[in-house]
């Protein structure tokens, strides 16, 4: 494998591009179970799906997960699970239509669509023709609007709405009083014929359910109208909303729009029946999936070793995100910045994950003693006991992360200052020495097991033969990425 201080520029494989956003899940007509499952949630889908489908509607449920914990991969792999066993239901992304003045008329275009494409009944079709035409009565910009609209003949309403919408037009009453019965009325119509609409749904499917994604990214004013929407406008039987969001998260938004004292959590329960708390994935399982990306499986297949360098760039990357309790925004940075570093390392060039992914991880959380390390090797071990925490007192990391210290203290040790290097040592030593008396029993611990492998990584000299200085190519990697961001 050619060396890193042999490096060659312009190599094909430094210029391979890695995709910074995931690309687009392909779920849909895709099948059950489905390819994209990579979290494991099929168990969970098939288990909640007997409750939603045989549940008593009007009913709102909250599927409630932090930032980053799957909600949209969970709902879009949930609504295909319905599909494949012939429920209908409806999927809106209401980050997507919050430019949108009113959230009712994204609510309306997503039924719209669906009883176009999927009703075949006429009646339900004719009530949901006329349900749509007494919408401009409902939307925000006033009810005058909506009469001026009836005045030109394109609502359906009864008569006694045509008449109060006309007095309004010809400013004959003028009194917000009868503004407000245009909307009210207008309201009854919507409900009443869209209740018709439903009744031609699929034989033997009870209710239509509706899904509502990423609710907590809206503006806070947009995700409380669609809330206020989907209860006063849809609060009908054979209707089931299941609204993903971070309710912890929304309700501190709406408390930023009404003030301090306000209670926004208690605000949400006013639209919600039942919660459901997504179950969390195990960062490691989220690491994992995010190191599995095709561009970066593609990048490992073509490495002599990739197949170690992934499953060991897996296990550093859990091990430390358990230990700085790393959100999965925080991994999305890490392996953001691990994107752009692979780019700039080809194929046949030694990728040096064991000192990388803990500088990487060590730029983040303690710049100034990151700082301090690139020029001074010898404060080594306040960066392993950074690194490790409590741990290596309490004796629980294994070998890879054995090997990780290991090259952390390789620097120390390349240095030729025996005095320095001797300091660096000697806690290792005194541990080895413990070790030594420990293993005369038959069974040495994995503790004593790792303590060996530090010391023999730190002062193999057939390992780093050739790599005299691979921190200093470390550290410039590091730097390209480490001033970029990903969210």
């Amino acid at each position: 494998m050619i060396k890193d201080d042999e490096m060659e520029q312009g190599s094909t494989d430094a210029n391979k591009i890695f995709f910074v956003r995931y690309k687009e899940l392909d779920i849909e007509n895709g099948g059950w179970p489905s390819g994209e499952d990579k979290l494991s949630r099929r168990k969970e889908i098939e288990n909640l799906t007997p409750l939603l489908v045989n549940a008593q509607a009007p009913l709102v449920i909250c599927l409630d997960a932090p930032w980053g914990a799957g909600k949209t991969t969970f709902v879009r792999l949930w609504s295909e699970y319905l599909r494949t066993i012939n429920v209908a239901n409806l999927y809106l992304n209401a980050w997507e239509s919050d430019f949108a003045e009113d959230p009712l008329l994204p609510l309306i275009s997503t039924l719209d669509k669906w009883i176009s494409a999927e009703l075949d009944e006429s009646k339900a079709k004719a009530a949901w023709s006329k349900a749509k035409r007494v919408v401009p009565g409902i939307i925000k910009s006033t009810a005058v609007a909506a009469a001026k609209a009836a005045s030109f003949g394109m609502l359906d309403i009864d008569k006694e709405l045509e008449k109060l919408a006309a007095d309004v037009v010809g400013g004959a009453v003028g009194d917000i009083v009868d503004s407000f019965n245009v909307k009210q009325k207008s309201l009854e119509q919507f409900k009443k014929q869209l209740s018709i609409a439903l009744e031609g749904l699929p034989d033997g499917q009870k209710n239509l359910v509706i899904f509502i994604d990423e609710l907590d990214r809206c503006r806070p004013t947009y995700a409380i109208e669609t809330l206020e929407r989907v209860k006063h406008l849809f609060d009908l039987d054979r209707i089931i909303f299941i609204i993903a969001m971070n309710r912890d998260q929304l309700g501190k938004s709406i408390q930023g729009v009404y003030g301090s004292s306000f209670n926004g959590a208690h605000y949400l329960k006013r639209f919600i029946d039942v919660d459901y708390h997504l179950r969390t994935p195990s960062i490691k399982e989220y690491i994992s999936v995010r190191l599995h990306e095709p561009e970066i499986e593609s990048y490992f297949k073509s490495r002599r070793d990739g197949q170690y360098d992934h499953e060991h760039i897996i296990e550093l990357m859990a091990y430390l995100a358990s230990r700085f309790e790393y959100t999965p925004r925080d991994v999305n940075q890490l392996v953001g910045r691990l994107k752009l570093i692979f780019r700039s390392i080809p194929a046949n060039h030694y990728l040096e994950e064991s000192i990388m992914i803990p500088l990487l991880v060590l730029r983040q959380e303690a710049p100034a003693l990151y700082t301090r390390y690139s020029k001074d090797p010898f404060c080594v071990n306040e960066v392993i006991e950074f690194l490790a925490g409590s741990r290596i007192g309490q004796g629980t990391f294994e070998h890879r992360i054995a090997v990780m210290f290991g090259y952390l203290l390789r620097p120390a040790i390349d240095s030729q200052s025996k005095e320095g290097m001797e300091k660096v040592l000697a806690p290792w030593k005194e541990w080895h020495g413990q070790v030594a008396e420990m293993e005369k029993s038959s069974y040495p611990s994995d503790f004593q097991r790792a303590i060996k492998a530090v010391l023999e990584f730190a002062t193999d000299d057939r390992e780093f033969r050739g790599r005299r200085g691979l921190s200093t190519v470390v550290f410039n990697r590091i730097e390209l990425a480490g001033e970029i961001n990903f969210s």
